[in-house]
């Protein structure tokens, strides 16, 4: 995730030092976190071993201002290819230069130097007609786009569509109940617990979260149940996502939100309807409208915010749609809008892709903010006017 702009104090000398040991630490254990990779794979030829790296570099300009930010990653996957119980982990070392790592003086010096982050570390074991996952894991529900109320586990990012789902620390089973339906049961206690006398104290599990969701396929359609208890905010959520085609792609989420803590919330409905459509073999065209009720309904004077740090829609009514163009195997085009349709702020981001190889994408895009400076998503308000980006990525 990218980080509002801010610039890094020039540290003194033991900051430098500082600094140059935690990058050397840092470099250390990438090589042998490497040494280790290649070691295993020869060791224990039933396990697969994958992975990808990135660069991506970028320019935001902001009033005339124009600043420079980088973002390196290498990403190691390892799973094991027994039939039986199966250990899936998923590391990643990154590092962030620029206006990316200044949120604050001590964020850039932990940045810049590199930092490791377990993305996905879990176990699973089946078990007949059922998979039991624990651990870091990946668990995103619903089928829209931009837009997924059923999905409670993942922060909303409009600036990302395909960026991955965060891991989640939790307990998933899995009942496979014929060929076309499954019950899932989710149970993911909270993060943090705080110490009270030296001792853990194990009351943080009430603000953790429960889930079920059954899916089916009926009438050639994707179909799914789901309910959700929200120990944080002691909400209940009843859900319906429904995916098919007719031929024209349709998706459509529903979610009824009873708060309990009525004090600071009230029971609101959120829905989705989205609709997709190729034609000529090369375009496709995608739009969603959302409805939240959980929003507000009158243009409001909203807090400056960094466009980096986007994780909810605030208004009542959005719109978003996408145009994809694809040239050939290697070379797609593409534009894509969000519009708040109460203050009327946009978000607009044009792109190309072109594949080297099979294994190699260069990826040019943009991000062009346009509202007024309290508007949700206005150049003042995000601290940028546009933003441009060029990224490499490399799979192996």
């Amino acid at each position: 995730m990218c980080f509002g702009y801010r610039v890094a104090q020039e540290g003194d000398q033991s900051k430098r030092v500082q600094g140059g040991s935690t990058s050397l630490r840092a470099f250390s254990t990438l090589v042998v976190l490497l040494i280790l990779l290649f070691t295993c794979s020869a060791a224990y030829p039933d396990a697969g071993f994958s992975g990808s790296a990135y660069n991506e570099t970028s320019l935001l300009n902001h009033n005339g201002v124009v600043r420079y930010g980088n973002r390196s990653a290498l990403h190691l996957n390892a799973m094991s290819l027994s039939s039986g119980v199966k250990l899936v982990s998923e590391l990643e070392f990154y590092t962030m230069y620029g206006y990316l790592s200044s949120l604050t003086p001590e964020t850039s010096e932990l940045l810049k130097d590199g930092q490791f982050y377990i993305d996905r570390l879990y176990m699973k074991f089946p078990v007949h007609k059922v998979d039991i996952t624990l651990g870091k894991q990946r668990i995103a529900w619903g089928s829209g786009i931009i837009f997924r109320p059923t999905d409670r586990f993942n922060k909303p990012n409009p600036l990302s569509i395909s960026g991955r789902k965060e891991g989640v620390n939790a307990l998933l089973t899995r009942a496979f109940m014929g060929n076309l339906s499954v019950a899932e049961f989710v149970l993911a206690p909270a993060d943090t617990f705080e110490r009270v006398n030296g001792e853990v104290n194990l009351e943080h599990l009430r603000y953790g979260k429960f889930a079920s969701r059954f899916i089916t396929n009926r009438f050639r359609t994707d179909m799914a149940l789901s309910y959700q208890y929200n120990g944080g905010s002691r909400s209940h959520i009843l859900g319906l996502d429904m995916k098919g085609d007719l031929k024209t792609g349709y998706h459509v989420e529903t979610v009824f939100i009873h708060n309990r803590d009525h004090e600071n919330n009230e029971d609101c409905w959120q829905s989705v309807l989205g609709l997709d459509y190729s034609f000529l073999g090369k375009w496709i065209v995608f739009g969603e409208y959302f409805y939240n009720g959980c929003g507000m309904r009158k243009e409001t004077m909203l807090p400056v915010r960094g466009f980096s740090l986007l994780e909810e829609f605030k208004y009542r009514h959005y719109l978003y749609s996408q145009v994809s163009y694809q040239h050939d195997v290697f070379l797609r085009g593409y534009l894509f809008l969000i519009w708040n349709m109460i203050d009327k702020s946009l978000i607009i981001s044009p792109g190309i892709n072109y594949s080297f190889f099979q294994n190699t994408n260069l990826h040019v895009y943009s991000q062009i903010f346009i509202g007024d400076d309290t508007d949700e998503f206005g150049p003042a308000r995000l601290g940028a006017d546009q933003v441009y980006y060029l990224k490499l990525i490399v799979k192996f």
